[in-house]
């Protein structure tokens, strides 16, 4: 017993005498092989806009994945975001220049795919703008003007006369959809959801059809250019359109 208590008394007394300030200098961290310990990523926060008590959560996750891959003429645009829990809406969606309101009562994939529509609308009325020293045209956001620089004016002289009027010889096969042919508006949301949900079919079926191929060429230059993919289409289109994008089979891609 007291040769272990010398021994520990002679372990104890050299492990508290001090290193001379020389000694002190020269260990390193690499010497002593201690790695520091780095603090782990927090989650990035939710955007404000979509972050509201009111919202479940899960819309809110489902929403903001949506917005941070669609381009930031919707994001940036979004002032107000509203999800919608009564039963049998009269309307699953609505859009405009800086407010998005949805229906939280359907399957997740139709809720994003809402989301994506009226991302459509915003980024038509709120995120594509012209100036007012340009000509007035027939086309208006309610009592808002749209001028004639305004870029979606290229859109809409593609199938529209006036906000009520289509250009002559317009089909049912010139709009991605039945739900497109209710006025401009519509038309360019529905075909920006249907770029961003069903882009390989929608490259297809506007392959020799100058209608769709000004579409589709509008949305990949003008509002999607340089783009990554965000979502693959599961859906063919047969003889007829479909009448709402937003119900038709998709895998989204785009991580948050």
């Amino acid at each position: 017993m007291q040769k272990c208590a010398v021994a520990l008394g002679l372990m104890l007394s050299f492990s508290i005498v001090p290193l001379p300030a020389h000694a002190a200098n020269v260990i390193s961290v690499r010497s002593l092989r201690i790695r520091p310990v780095m603090p782990k990523h927090a989650a990035p926060r939710l955007l404000p806009v979509v972050d509201q008590k009111d919202i479940l959560e899960h819309h809110r996750i489902l929403a903001d994945q949506v917005l941070r891959a669609l381009p930031s003429s919707c994001r940036d645009h979004l002032k107000n975001f509203y999800v919608t829990y009564e039963q049998n809406p009269r309307s699953r969606g609505l859009g405009g220049e800086s407010t998005m309101i949805v229906t939280g009562n359907v399957p997740d994939k139709e809720f994003m795919a809402l989301v994506v529509h009226e991302c459509g609308h915003v980024t038509d009325l709120g995120g594509l703008l012209g100036t007012e020293t340009a000509d007035r045209t027939m086309f208006a956001d309610g009592s808002v003007p749209i001028y004639r620089d305004d870029p979606s004016m290229t859109f809409y002289d593609i199938s529209w006369l006036s906000p009520v009027m289509m250009q002559p010889n317009m089909t049912d096969n010139d709009f991605v959809s039945g739900y497109a042919k209710s006025d401009p508006f519509e038309d360019f949301a529905e075909t920006f959801a249907y770029y961003v949900l069903q882009q390989k079919e929608f490259a297809r079926i506007a392959r020799g059809h100058p209608v769709l191929q000004a579409k589709y060429d509008f949305m990949a230059n003008i509002v999607f250019a340089g783009s990554p993919k965000i979502a693959e289409g599961k859906s063919t289109r047969g003889t007829r359109a479909p009448w709402d994008v937003t119900k038709l089979p998709y895998v989204w891609h785009a991580k948050r």
